[in-house]
């Protein structure tokens, strides 16, 4: 889109002599498809040019885009234009000029553009004193020089980049902003020999109609994956088909491309599908909405789909059929009878990653018959285990059993280079799903999510969208832009990184996109969608909402803890005031009940499923008991309980092993005894208790790796501890970091004990990140300013991602994992200020700072703006939901319970 449009002032500075009768005369073997090189990627056409713009600029979509400097251009271009003219003479003349703009390579890293415009009146001329005089006072310079026998002209502004290069050629003119382009199209049309762009794709004739649309686009389908390449720096190769045509259609909140993929031989991707019908996208019910983008394939024949598919394996990509040889050899797995069991479809899934950089995978396969797919699967494993003599990896998990599938990289010995990336690959039953990921701990997360109802088809925004797409194309991408917005960036060049970062507001807000091929008959019918939901706002909002209050006795002293009502899904909120009375509150803000307990809490407010029937209670711990009441606001048989040597009691963490409601309890005192009880608070073996020589941060956390269950736990000295579940040390621990230590540790959860790793940071920022064996993977100081310069690491609250904050003096600054600033606040409060980190996903994130001396709230983005426009007031830790168009925050101020929503 550079300097768009701005091409068609120059057609304008021309000399007088050019317009004669003979310059008009029409020639029979010119037209506008003669200057279009054969190897042109893309082809813009229509017959009104300016009355399209002015159509499109119109939309939400453009006002979107507007934002862009090249989209910026445009406009400022045309209103210069307009005004020369005098006000709408300007588009009248355009009113019906056939116009052909075409995409082009010029460079490994670079694209640009060619305009090819037929004249067809001499209206302009009075227009022509003007536009001369506008470009000679802003410095233009011309100069002519020959090429081929053609007059080029050059018209240079200050900058390079100004520099515009045209011809005319009877009634055509032909202009670009590289050179290259336009000597590129006096060679098409000067050699009879070589095809141009439609002489070589004339299968396209047989569609193309100019209607009354916003214009058509034609596709090289060939070079879809060097255009790629321009910007991204994987080099993957990409061969689609032939040629493409599509209907172009800009609303309000989309941009449709729609039409026709031609192919040319077997060696084409959609070939694959050729003759194969579509199946509905019925797996979107359980695609997760932490996704980033997902391919889907489907076919009614999964069995010709699948021998297509090893066909061009044979004869483009050998190094997978080595892979299948290899599974069948090792293992005995012949990986292409997989597709005999395959009912409909096959889905590829990519997640959003997060700080440790993982990316994450599921591969769902639509089965026909799940007994005989699970015979099949689970065989392989048990093969193995019969040969090798290894443990069989199985685990329980809920409702779930989780086998490990010993044959790595099986989903690309399936489909090739498009599933890389599974070097462990894990798998479940979900109804005829089978489910497999690379990430064990990410295949529990998709359990989390089904039952949470947090899947495509049960978000109203995402439906939206799949309501716009081809429900049962053959090959599917859907592309959430805001969610794979840190790993596309990651795929591109630096030049290209710079540009989407200068604009990511605006190409965030293309918020969905989906690339849609369906066979039909001798070719694919092609959908293209770009969904913009809404057009957010770019300033400060200015609705801030008061949703709801609630005044309480006395001051309220706890976080406002979101709770679930088990028997309608509805929010609740838990809190507990000076007295040591606990509210629950329905989402009406009515008090259900409250409840004087013995003393403040000394934990967060946790829900379980004590008797494993559905419903839940609320756990929390005080300095002398543990706690769990009802929904009634009454304790349960035994309830309240003390520990039992009388110890007082400073955290508590909830531990279920494989989600199976068998819960563990993991306290730690003040004096660094950990103990490890049952649901009951009965004292395990190993930990009655279990004493450390510091005092713990925290009590244990629980992860399990590789089948191994492991408590962390971390001494204020910086000695870290790897528990198991008798409380004896794994091999490499305990490990001294020499470092003093009051942050809260990251852990990186993964496959295995040398991917898992354990973040510290210490108090004077010191970051040290350490695998499950033991050994040292980085050690690096960050930069401290003063020697009275503290740090502390913020955890999100999923525990998924971390920023850090550094506090020198009344200056705080934020920086990411790398140590790199985002931004720096100056507070001049005497009280400490309470931080809090929220990564809701999409790149949606809050850093929350609390004044309680002046009982201020500060909410600012990862830029450092201010989100509500203004400070708020609350004087406790504040919880946050996220809504379509709005956050609601729970938020308190001294007595009073309020609930705000924040627009977007």
């Amino acid at each position: 889109m550079k300097k768009f449009l701005i091409f068609l002032a120059i057609v304008l500075l021309i000399g007088t002599s050019y317009f004669t009768y003979e310059k008009w005369v029409k020639h029979a073997d010119v037209g506008l498809w003669s200057f279009v090189p054969s190897n042109s990627v893309m082809i813009y056409e229509t017959n009104s040019p300016l009355a399209t713009f002015q159509e499109i600029r119109e939309t939400n979509i453009w006002k979107n885009l507007s934002y862009i400097p090249a989209f910026t251009k445009v406009t400022e271009s045309l209103d210069i234009l307009d005004t020369l003219a005098g006000k709408g003479n300007f588009t009248s003349f355009f009113q019906n000029t056939p116009t052909l703009i075409t995409l082009d390579i010029t460079s490994s890293r670079n694209i640009d553009f060619l305009y090819i415009v037929e004249i067809q009146n001499l209206s302009q001329q009075s227009f022509v004193s003007k536009a001369q005089a506008y470009f000679t006072q802003r410095g233009y310079t011309k100069r002519t020089r020959e090429y081929e026998g053609f007059t080029i002209t050059e018209l240079t502004g200050k900058a390079p980049s100004e520099s515009f290069t045209y011809i005319f050629f009877k009634n055509y003119f032909i202009g670009s902003f590289s050179a290259f382009l336009v000597e590129d199209a006096i060679r098409t049309v000067g050699d009879s020999e070589t095809p141009n762009f439609q002489e070589r794709n004339l299968e396209l004739n047989k569609l193309t109609k100019l209607t009354r649309d916003q214009g058509n686009a034609y596709i090289n389908m060939e070079r879809i994956g060097d255009l790629i390449n321009v910007a991204s720096n994987q080099g993957n190769k990409l061969d689609l088909g032939k040629s493409g045509f599509l209907d172009l259609k800009i609303t309000d909140d989309i941009i449709n491309l729609s039409g026709f993929t031609f192919l040319e031989d077997n060696n084409e991707y959609l070939n694959l599908f050729a003759g194969l019908n579509g199946a509905a996208f019925d797996m979107a019910e359980i695609i997760p909405n932490n996704t980033s983008w997902a391919f889907h394939f489907s076919s009614k024949d999964p069995v010709s789909f699948g021998s297509k598919l090893n066909a061009q394996f044979l004869k483009n990509n050998p190094e997978v059929i080595k892979v299948q040889e290899r599974l069948l050899r090792d293992y005995e797995f012949d990986v292409k009878h997989t597709f005999s069991l395959i009912d409909e479809e096959i889905g590829l899934m990519t997640l959003e990653s997060t700080v440790t950089g993982n990316q994450n995978e599921l591969l769902v396969l639509e089965t026909k018959d799940m007994g005989e797919a699970l015979r099949f699967f689970n065989s392989v494993a048990e093969r193995d285990m019969q040969s090798t003599g290894d443990t069989l990896y199985k685990e329980q998990f809920g409702d779930y059993d989780i086998r490990k599938l010993p044959a790595k990289q099986f989903p690309y010995a399936l489909l090739g280079n498009v599933a890389k990336g599974f070097d462990d690959c894990f798998y479940l039953q979900y109804r005829n799903y089978l489910v497999f990921s690379n990430s064990l701990q990410q295949l529990k997360n998709l359990t989390f999510s089904i039952q949470d109802e947090a899947t495509w088809t049960k978000s109203i925004r995402i439906n939206r969208f799949l309501e716009r797409t081809n429900q049962e194309s053959n090959l599917s991408l859907y592309v959430n832009t805001p969610r794979s917005w840190n790993q596309l960036l990651k795929m591109l060049k630096p030049v290209w990184q710079e540009q989407f970062r200068a604009n990511e507001f605006s190409l965030k807000n293309l918020e969905f996109m989906a690339f849609q091929f369906s066979a039909v008959d001798d070719k694919f019918y092609t959908n293209v969608n770009l969904y913009q939901p809404d057009l957010p706002k770019r300033n400060i909002p200015d609705r801030i909402t008061e949703l709801n209050s609630l005044t309480v006795a006395d001051y309220i002293t706890s976080k406002p803890y979101l709770v679930v009502n088990h028997n309608d899904r509805s929010r609740e909120v838990f809190i507990q005031d000076s007295s040591n009375t606990v509210y629950l509150i329905d989402e009406e803000f009515n008090v259900l009940w409250d409840k004087t307990i013995s003393g403040q809490l000394n934990s967060s407010v946790s829900q379980i499923d004590y008797y494993n029937n559905g419903k839940l209670q609320y756990v929390f711990v005080t300095e002398d008991e543990v706690h769990i009441l009802d929904r009634t606001g009454s304790y349960i048989p035994e309830f309240p309980k003390q520990l039992d040597n009388g110890k007082k009691i400073k955290s508590l963490k909830i531990i279920d092993y494989n989600n199976s409601k068998n819960y563990r309890f993991s306290f730690t005192d003040y004096n660094g005894n950990t103990y490890l009880t049952d649901k009951n608070v009965k004292l395990l073996e190993g930990w009655n208790p279990l004493s450390f020589k510091n005092p713990l941060v925290n009590a244990p956390l629980h992860r399990r790796v590789n089948g191994k269950d492991v408590l962390i736990a971390q001494e204020i000295s910086g000695k870290i501890w790897l528990l198991s579940r008798r409380g004896e040390n794994y091999p490499g621990f305990p490990k001294d970091l020499k470092i003093d230590i009051s942050n809260s540790i990251f852990i990186k959860n993964a496959n295995s004990f040398e991917e898992a790793t354990i973040t510290a940071l210490s108090d004077g920022g010191e970051l040290i990140e350490i695998d499950f064996n033991g050994k040292l993977v980085q050690r690096q100081q960050i930069y401290k300013p003063d020697t009275e310069t503290t740090f502390e690491l913020l955890k999100d609250v999923t525990g998924d991602s971390y920023v850090i904050m550094r506090k020198t003096g009344n200056k705080y600054e934020l920086l990411n994992a790398q140590g790199d600033v985002l931004f720096q606040k100056d507070y001049f409060s005497k009280s400490p200020l309470l931080t809090q980190y929220y990564q809701l996903g999409g790149g949606v994130e809050f850093i929350v700072m609390i004044d309680t001396g002046g009982t201020f709230l500060y909410m600012y983005d990862k830029n450092g703006n201010l989100i509500s426009g203004r400070p708020l007031t609350a004087n406790c830790p504040i919880s946050i939901m996220q809504y379509e168009n709005e956050f609601q925050i729970y938020k308190v101020v001294d007595r009073n319970l309020e609930l705000i929503s924040i627009g977007y």
